[in-house]
């Protein structure tokens, strides 16, 4: 299907065609942006925090700042910040880790409710441009002093099909981009907390402030 066949469908689809390709610019842009997010920030980690967990162990504070040093994932960040804080006591360090987590998380989460948006309204839109064009037609029908021109009550139905259509090509696409996103940050959400739990645990059983101190 040629450029000229498709906007030619889209001309035929009504008004109603326009902000409905507004709305899948937006899906089409937040997607791209969260797939990169994601690709960027991929917490499959293991070994980095096994390494973390034998410095801290042999109390190579120092070392292990200097591997997190620029270091972008959520795990990485969790691990900076409680050596940072590895001289607070337990309760206090979870309580930092946790605004860290939340941080994160927030991040995370950070555009994919205009997906939820787009997955809603597209099929409204679609519908209120199925329902304007069936109105076209049947307007087209009632002021016709003789018999009806085909080609124009086709276009009004053409018109109804075509926004209908449009609107559920956006809206499926987004709602799976949507879940699978929004799954996804659950899923992360709950490594983390595996993770700070096992966090806490290393560095209060390994706590040494003087070298933090002499870091920073």
């Amino acid at each position: 299907m040629d450029l000229n066949r498709i906007w030619n469908l889209l001309t035929l689809g009504g008004p109603m065609t326009i902000p409905l390709l507004i709305a899948s610019i937006f899906s089409l842009a937040v997607i791209i942006e969260k797939a990169i997010f994601f690709y960027r920030n991929n917490d499959n980690n293991f070994r980095l925090i096994k390494r973390i967990e034998i410095l801290v162990e042999e109390g190579d504070i120092l070392s292990a700042l200097n591997e997190l040093k620029g270091k972008k994932s959520t795990n990485a960040k969790l691990l900076s910040t409680a050596l940072a804080h590895n001289s607070e006591d337990p309760s206090r360090l979870r309580e930092v880790l946790q605004a860290v987590g939340e941080d994160e998380i927030k991040k995370m989460e950070r555009h994919l409710p205009i997906l939820d948006v787009v997955a809603m309204i597209s099929p409204l839109l679609g519908l209120l441009g199925t329902v304007m064009g069936i109105i076209s037609s049947f307007n087209i029908l009632g002021t016709a002093a003789g018999a009806a021109n085909p080609a124009q009550i086709s276009s009004g139905i053409a018109a109804a099909l075509i926004s209908t259509a449009l609107g559920l090509i956006i809206a499926i696409p987004t709602a799976i981009f949507y879940s699978y996103f929004a799954h996804k940050v659950e899923r992360r959400a709950h490594q983390m907390n595996l993770s700070m739990v096992e966090i806490v645990d290393v560095v209060s059983n390994n706590r040494g402030d003087s070298d933090v101190q002499n870091y920073s």
